[in-house]
């Protein structure tokens, strides 16, 4: 399928249909874009597709998640949910359930990838609790800024070397007013790096612990 070999073409007009059929009797469809007398197509590849004369090594689904705004933010009442790279990586992920048991948000393994996940606490919980956590034998690593709701106070907290967990308790930790956010993204094998945006009442506390 990688070449054609020469064809002669006379006389198109643009945007008429032209069809060619390789060696393997596989016809293959395009617009042709030439007005005139005889004009020769050599060698017509379809197997390595180009931007403005690069090569295009990215997939079709590595472009939909880059560039497909109409998917850009998935919505979830799920209490449990497995993340994936193919369904939430470069998207929003909105909890919008209030459940007595906990909601449950689990990561990908890491593979470091560079896929990232947001995931926003969309509504103010009242009852369960809010939980990122990794997967298997993965961490997480990085920070966690939690404002205090009553007072002009605000904490920044640090993952430990065996964080793997991020729980939002409805208090001290978030999750009771909304919007909380966290950032995963995908840096290295079995790693996720988190930034954590929370708001806490009370005695303002790390929402990092190890399983």
């Amino acid at each position: 399928m990688a070449g054609f070999g020469k064809h002669n073409i006379n006389s198109l007009l643009v945007g008429s249909k032209v069809t060619l059929t390789g060696n393997e009797g596989t016809a293959v469809a395009s617009r042709a874009l030439i007005v005139g007398a005889s004009k020769e197509i050599d060698t017509l590849d379809i197997t390595s597709p180009k931007f403005g004369g690069t090569a295009i090594s990215a997939t079709a689904a590595e472009i939909d998640r880059a560039a497909d705004i109409s998917t850009r933010v998935v919505t979830t009442t799920a209490t449990v949910l497995a993340l994936t790279v193919t369904e939430h990586a470069e998207r929003i992920v909105l909890v919008n359930s209030n459940s007595t048991v906990a909601n449950t948000l689990t990561l990908p393994v890491g593979a470091g990838t560079g896929a990232k996940i947001t995931i926003v606490n969309n509504i103010a919980q009242t009852q369960g609790t809010v939980v990122v956590a990794a997967n298997g034998t993965d961490v997480i690593s990085g920070n966690a800024y939690n404002f205090g709701t009553t007072e002009e106070t605000a904490q920044a907290f640090r993952t430990s070397a065996t964080s793997d967990k991020i729980s939002l308790n409805l208090t001290t930790t978030g999750g009771g007013v909304g919007g909380d956010t966290i950032v995963a993204t995908d840096v290295a094998a079995n790693t996720w790096s988190v930034d954590v945006h929370v708001m806490g009442s009370g005695a303002l506390a790390t929402p990092f612990s190890a399983t």
